[in-house]
């Protein structure tokens, strides 16, 4: 049950990443644009591709488990760093994050074979 159970974790951590990664790459980035250039980075443009390559390659990653641990501790930290960012002053929105981020750390800790049985 446990490797059946890692295999949803994955699939449910990891397909909605692939699906926001994809959306910003085939021009959901002009959403994000406004919202990086709001926040003084510079090249607000391509910072936009940039996050959905992460989000992209990092959720296959989680997808097809190579390697789930690092990609796991860095989607982890990923949305811990963009809740803080891009949504404290939404306390649901950043929540979810925080909810998403400890998803990812659960999941590397149970991946990696250290979580007690």
């Amino acid at each position: 049950m446990t490797g059946i159970a890692l295999i949803i974790a994955r699939l449910m951590l990891g397909i909605p990443f692939i699906i926001w990664g994809v959306m910003k790459l085939r021009g959901g980035e002009a959403k994000l644009v406004p919202v990086l250039a709001g926040l003084g980075l510079p090249d607000a443009t391509a910072l936009a591709y940039l996050v959905g390559l992460c989000e992209l390659v990092g959720g296959i990653g989680v997808v097809i488990g190579f390697p789930v641990v690092l990609f796991s501790v860095l989607l982890g930290i990923w949305c811990l760093v963009t809740g803080y960012v891009g949504h404290r002053k939404d306390v649901n929105q950043f929540l979810s994050h925080v909810a998403m981020a400890g998803g990812f750390l659960a999941l590397a800790v149970a991946s990696s074979g250290m979580a007690a049985a």
